[in-house]
């Protein structure tokens, strides 16, 4: 029996931005993981939990689009748009990731 991977397709990444006082400040961005791929996006977090996730597809096979996982199944469990929690019939509650990215 093949086991069922997570597979989530958009996600945060970090950019940097001009401050009103000049300099430069980071902040997040909802993106799918190709567009962030496509634009050399290099720290991801899940756009739902904050968690840290690892990326993966990248290589993968022609059309297949590329996709992000979480690394935590703890965050998996809780994040709603985690496997683990979708599957879950015990009625739990989404909560953010214990050690968010930040």
């Amino acid at each position: 029996m093949a086991i069922e991977r997570e597979k989530i397709y958009e996600c945060e990444v970090k950019r940097r931005r001009v401050k009103v006082g000049g300099g430069y400040e980071p902040f997040w961005k909802v993106k799918t993981v190709a567009e962030a791929l496509a634009d050399s996006d290099a720290e991801f977090r899940c756009k739902d939990c904050f968690g840290e996730v690892k990326l993966l597809g990248r290589n993968s096979k022609v059309g297949a689009p590329p996709y992000v996982e979480h690394k935590s199944s703890a965050d998996a469990e809780f994040c709603s748009n985690g496997i683990l929690f979708k599957k879950a019939t015990d009625g739990r509650e989404p909560k953010q990731s214990e050690h968010p990215v930040l």
